[in-house]
This record gives structure tokens, C-alpha cells and sequence, in this order.
């Protein structure tokens, strides 16, 4: 429910705020008093169009402000479209700078335009000579004619089977992307792996092998200087092991005269022994060493494979040994695609059974409401004074070869929404062939279209609140009673606005606003006023007399009052 409206320097409106209340609230006023002003502010926070001509001369910016509140099932219902609420509140703010700049806000926050749009199409339906009007809008007349027909639940079904549809799908269609890249490369995969595999790359190989190599390129002169190394220190006359052993026997005898050099002479016993040990390792080492030529020749050609390898499939053998898991994982992938396809393909060949049951469900469905909906209309409407109406509803289905539904042979498109694109056409006139309400229907004719349609589907409908302006255009007398005592059956589930020109809709409002225009320092501005009983009796008499209100016109709308 829209619980107050704040407005501040938009167009002739200096400032204002209306509390509105649950039920039926009815905006009277002159002729060019401003009361589709109201509406215009209104429209703004709903998204609507706006200018920099709004802005009250001599303001920087105009600011129009609405406070709503809802109920536990508004709020969850609200919850599932992603409407921001605050302890089931909601406030919507919309700045209008005087160079044409707007800014929008939701609970405070800025928010995109869009946003707010979004927003107040889920809350107002608004009907009269502006731009946010449902039933202008082609696209939602198919929720118009579920919620009459009680379909919304099955719409729903369809649309969470046409999701599963499309997802499942994709996935398939990415499977088999995925496997026809795999199959464009499988020969090249499979010759690289082989090759790989062939030399059976291991880390830190590389290094052993060329020390390998280089130790038998250099085998006789490791020998050859080995065997050389151990004659000078052990072997040969004068060797180093020789002139230790005079060493040792030289500091002996001084240790006879010095036994302070005993560190000395056990530094020289493990000299002597080391020598002894490194003659004997070079001796055992020139030894082992083998001359193998054929040796060599496989280390060269394993050295010269690895490196291919690397000049191929990456810059180091750890890189290599890297890029032949991936082509192994690639192949064990190949093989896991068919097992995957097959289950993606029964996916998606359920849920399309599914979604195509549901359509075609929901398609004889829509069928049945539509002649009753069409025939509930045409009576209501005669009742609002529009007796030669024709009402019908259009459900246009678009054959295609590859649609995803089939009747009696034949595939059509289809979608979330089903496989019908729902129109209401129209003709007001007897004669005249129905066309797209949206084309031929006037502002007072769609209100009217829009009142009696809310009146159908009054228990199932999920947007709370009516705003109707210039609802009474060309009506008087018993169609404007009528009139009224719709709007006022529909009050009980819907709040609703209604500016009105009639006596017959204002006295069966819940609260009643009177816009009024007067001078002030010879500026004009506009004023809101809620009525009191007393102030009321006198605007209904107003409404019914003009502008010698007699005391017969208060007594008569003293009676419409009671």
C-alpha cells in the first residue's frame, strides 16, 4: 500500500503530502487545478518519463518521495521479483535537477532508472494518459489472462521446464563442442603422446645423462691422469706419501727435545693418511672407468630425442613430462565424453518432454479462459457503458521446423512463457473489426478495459495497487454509478487512486483529496488537501451543482455520503 506521497517544487506544486489510506481514495478537484500533477509525480517514482520543466521555477531540483507498506504475502511475493524491503517497507525517491538531470533511489540507495521501473511496475498499475499502463503492453497480457484462468501456477511450470530445457540444452551443445575439438585433434594427440611416451622423460634426467656422456668422451684422460695422480702421491720413487714419511721421521726427533709439538706431529699422521686414502680413491676410480664408444652413442641419441622433445612440447623436460598429463587427460576426457553425452542427451530429451506437455497443457488452458474471460468483459464493460464492445483475445502460435513443441504434426516455437503470444484486441464501436487494444483504445477506455479486467481476476492478481485517472471520461449518470461501485469492490482487495470528475465515484471513496489552485505573493501553486466530513459534503456538492452550490446539491450529496 502507498502509505504517503511527498512532493516539493515539481512543476505547480511548492510543497505537499498526501496520506493515503487502505480502500478507495478519490482526487477531485478544477479542471487544470492540478490534479494529473499527482499523477505525474507519482509516475516519476515509478520510473517514468520526466524533463527538466517539472522543476518548480526557481528551485534547483524537484523531489517526489513515496513511502509504501506491505502486507506478509506482498512482502514474500516481493521477495521472489528481488524488490528491496525494509521490515516490509519500501521507499521510493526521484530527484529532478533543473538541467534535466535525474537521480533515483530505492531505501536510500541510489539505483539505476531501470531498477526503479522494474520496481514500480510490480507495485502500480497506473491508468490514464501516461506511460505506465500494464495493459498497453502486449507482453503482459498473458499473465492478465493466467491469473483470470488460475494458470499461474502452471505458467510458473513451464517456465522452470523451459529453464531446465535450455540448460540442459547448452550443456549438451557444449559437450559436443567439446568432443569435436577432441576428435579435430585426436590424431595429433595421439602421435604426440606416443612420442612422448616412446622416450619416457624423468625429471633431472638430462643433467645425469650429460654427465654421463661427459665423463666417457673423457674416459682416457680421467684414466690416464688418474692413474698418474696416484703415482705422484703414492707409487713413484720421491712420491708425496715418501717425503711425508721423511717428515715425519725428521719431527720425531724434535719431539724428543720438544714435546710441544705433538699437535704438529698428530697433524702430520692424519696428513700422511689422507694421502695414503686419496691415492688409493684416484687409483680405484682410474680403474672403473670404462672406454664405451656404444655407451656414448646412446647417451648421445637420448640427449639429442630429449632435446627434440623440448624444442616441440616446451622449454625444459619438466615441461614436457607437463604437457604429455594434458594430452593423457585430454584422451581420458575423450573417453568420459560418451558416457556424459548420453546421460546430457536424456536429460535434455526428459525435460523437453516435460516442457513440451506443460505447453500444450497450459496452451489448452489458456484456450478455455479465453472465451470465458472474453464473454466476462464484454458483460462487464457493457455495464461501464461501453455496450457495443468486442473483446477478443488473440493467441498467435509461430510455426517452426525446429520448435521444441509438436501438435497434431506440427512444431512451433516456445518459450518461457508458453507457446502463445497472448493479445487483447478491441473494437469500442459495433461494426468496427477488433484491433490491438493498445492501437485503437482511448486513456478513459483502457481505465475502464483495466477495471473490469482487475475485477476478474480480483483474488489472483499480485500488483496491490490501482491508479486510475480520467477513469470517467464521456460517462455520467448510471454508467458512473456503475463505475464507482466497481472501483469500490475492487477497493476491498486493491488500494486504488481514481481522479475523478464524478460525484458518483468521489462520495464512495474511503478518503477523499481535494487539489486546489490559488495565488500566493502572485506565484501559483497547488495544494492538496485532505477533507474533513463537512468539507467533503461540500466538494461532492460542488461536483454536482458547479459553482452556485445550493443547498439542495448539500443535501443530495449528503445523501450519496451516507
Amino acid at each position: 500500500m502507498l502509505t504517503r506521497l511527498h512532493i516539493k517544487d515539481f512543476a505547480l506544486i511548492e510543497e505537499a503530502e498526501i496520506e493515503f489510506g487502505p480502500g478507495l481514495n478519490a482526487i477531485t478537484g478544477e479542471t487544470g487545478a492540478g490534479k494529473s500533477i499527482l499523477i505525474g509525480a507519482l509516475n516519476s517514482i515509478l520510473g517514468g518519463p520526466i524533463n527538466a520543466d517539472l522543476v518548480r521555477d526557481g528551485a534547483d531540483k524537484c523531489v517526489v518521495e513515496g513511502f509504501f507498506e506491505f502486507d506478509d504475502d506482498q512482502t514474500q511475493h516481493l521477495a521472489e521479483i528481488e524488490v528491496p524491503l525494509e521490515d516490509g517497507q519500501l521507499i521510493l525517491r526521484r530527484e529532478i535537477h533543473n538541467g534535466g538531470r535525474s537521480r533515483a533511489f530505492i531505501n536510500g540507495q541510489g539505483q539505476p532508472i531501470k531498477k526503479l521501473k522494474e520496481i514500480g511496475a510490480a507495485l502500480v498499475d497506473l491508468h490514464g494518459q501516461h506511460e505506465h499502463q500494464s495493459l498497453l503492453d502486449p507482453k503482459l497480457h498473458a499473465r492478465f489472462l493466467d491469473a483470470f484462468g488460475g494458470l499461474d501456477d502452471d505458467r510458473h511450470q513451464v517456465a522452470r521446464y523451459w529453464r531446465q530445457y535450455r540448460d540442459h540444452s547448452t550443456r549438451l551443445d557444449q559437450l559436443r563442442s567439446e568432443r569435436d575439438a577432441l576428435v579435430t585433434e585426436d590424431s595429433l594427440r595421439m602421435f604426440q603422446l606416443e612420442e612422448i611416451r616412446f622416450l619416457d622423460p624423468q625429471p633431472g634426467e638430462e643433467a645425469e645423462l650429460e654427465r654421463e656422456l661427459q665423463i666417457l668422451e673423457n674416459a682416457e684422460t680421467l684414466v690416464q691422469n688418474g692413474l698418474e695422480l696416484h703415482d705422484m702421491l703414492y707409487q713413484r720413487e720421491g712420491a708425496v706419501y715418501e717425503q711425508l714419511g721423511q717428515v715425519r721421521r725428521q719431527l720425531d726427533r724434535l719431539l724428543e727435545i720438544d714435546q710441544s709439538l705433538s699437535p704438529q706431529a698428530i697433524a702430520l699422521e692424519e696428513l700422511i693418511y689422507g694421502v695414503e686414502d686419496l691415492a688409493r680413491h684416484l687409483h680405484d676410480y682410474a680403474r672403473k672407468i670404462e672406454v664405451a664408444p656404444r655407451r656414448a652413442d646412446e647417451l648421445r641419441e637420448r640427449l639429442d630425442g630429449l632435446r627434440d622433445l623440448k624444442r616441440k612440447y616446451g622449454g625444459t623436460i619438466e615441461q614436457v613430462i607437463e604437457y604429455a598429463r594434458q594430452l593423457s587427460a585430454k584422451a581420458d576426457r575423450a573417453g568420459a565424453l560418451d558416457g556424459e553425452l548420453a546421460t546430457a542427451t536424456q536429460q535434455r530429451d526428459e525435460s523437453l518432454s516435460q516442457f513440451s506437455a506443460c505447453c500444450l497443457a497450459l496452451s489448452a488452458a489458456r484456450h478455455q479462459a479465453s472465451a470465458t474471460l472474453c464473454k466476462s468483459l464484454v458483460a462487464s464493460l457493457g455495464e461501464l457503458g461501453m455496450a457495443k464492445v468486442q473483446f477478443q483475445t488473440e493467441l498467435a502460435t509461430t510455426e517452426d521446423p525446429q520448435g521444441p513443441v509438436e501438435r497434431e504434426g506440427t512444431r512451433f516455437a516456445a518459450g518461457e512463457h508458453g507457446m502463445e503470444h497472448v493479445a487483447f484486441h478491441i473494437s469500442a464501436n459495433a461494426g468496427e473489426t477488433p484491433r490491438p487494444l493498445a492501437r485503437i483504445a482511448s486513456g478513459g477506455e483502457i481505465s475502464r478495459v483495466m477495471l473490469a479486467l482487475k475485477e476478474a481476476i480480483a483474488g489472483r492478481d499480485l500488483v496491490s495497487i490501482l491508479v486510475f485517472d480520467e477513469i470517467d471520461s464521456g460517462i455520467s449518470g448510471r454508467i458512473a454509478a456503475a463505475v464507482g461501485r466497481k472501483m469500490q469492490a475492487l477497493s476491498a482487495s486493491h488500494q486504488t487512486i481514481a481522479i475523478t470528475h464524478l460525484p458518483q465515484i468521489a462520495s464512495l471513496a474511503d478518503q477523499h483529496f481535494s487539489v486546489r489552485k490559488r495565488q500566493i505573493k502572485q506565484r501559483t501553486i497547488t495544494e492538496v488537501v485532505a477533507l474533513d466530513e463537512k468539507a467533503r459534503t461540500e466538494e461532492i456538492a460542488y461536483l454536482l451543482a458547479g459553482e452556485i452550490v445550493s443547498d439542495t446539491a448539500r443535501q443530495h450529496a449528503q445523501e450519496m455520503l451516507r
